[in-house]
């Protein structure tokens, strides 16, 4: 059937905000430089996680690296300027190696914001490092179940598994992670550690 007038009336369902983030898709797929930091601050602004995640898969490595650096924008900003700062002071103390400070600071931001998925996964990094992989996988699993496409999270759980020479389980989490970022190296790693661990056994 042919439509005529019915092509000029506007959308009701708000398809504004999507439209303005496929333009936003587009420039950080397919713009220069200056294009693609544009599209990429306008998605982190418009918290386009779906988006974002999308460009994961992308062939263009620039692309992937920066729409894994502004997934991480919008996860550390979920809760607010306030919340952010207390992140990145946890992130430094745990980067310098104080961990029993850091420790400090991201219980008390899961106290507070007990449904803050990087929250719980930084608190999981940290018990990594402290070589707690078992106690570090539990706190990934609950980012998962937050955060299904939590490509980091997922990858923490593998790098766990591996720890605990569970290499079913270190198989499945690398699986997963690269069903969300195909690219990343080091899940490939594991995947071919975990499957000649399992055929040696």
């Amino acid at each position: 059937m042919i439509r005529f007038n019915d092509e000029f009336i506007p959308s009701p369902d708000g398809d504004g905000p999507a439209r303005e983030r496929d333009q936003l898709v587009a420039l950080l797929r397919l713009g220069d430089p200056a294009e693609q930091r544009r599209g990429l601050a306008g998605l982190i602004s418009a918290d386009a996680q779906e988006e974002l995640t999308d460009c994961l898969r992308c062939a263009d490595p620039t692309v992937v690296q920066l729409a894994t650096a502004g997934l991480w924008e919008c996860w550390l900003n979920e809760k607010g300027a306030s919340a952010r700062q207390m992140m990145e002071e946890g992130i430094e103390l745990m980067e310098a190696g104080h961990f029993a400070s850091s420790a400090k600071i991201f219980l008390t931001l899961i106290q507070q914001h007990p449904d803050w998925a990087e929250a719980l996964n930084k608190q999981a990094t940290l018990l990594y490092l402290c070589g707690e992989a078992a106690a570090s996988l539990e706190f990934c699993k609950k980012v998962v179940t937050l955060k299904p496409n939590h490509f980091g999270a997922w990858n923490g759980m593998a790098l766990c598994a591996v720890e605990l020479e569970d290499w079913q389980g270190a198989l499945a989490a690398a699986e997963n992670a690269l069903r969300i970022q195909p690219g990343a190296e080091s899940n490939h790693e594991i995947v071919r550690l975990a499957k000649r661990k399992l055929k040696e056994a």
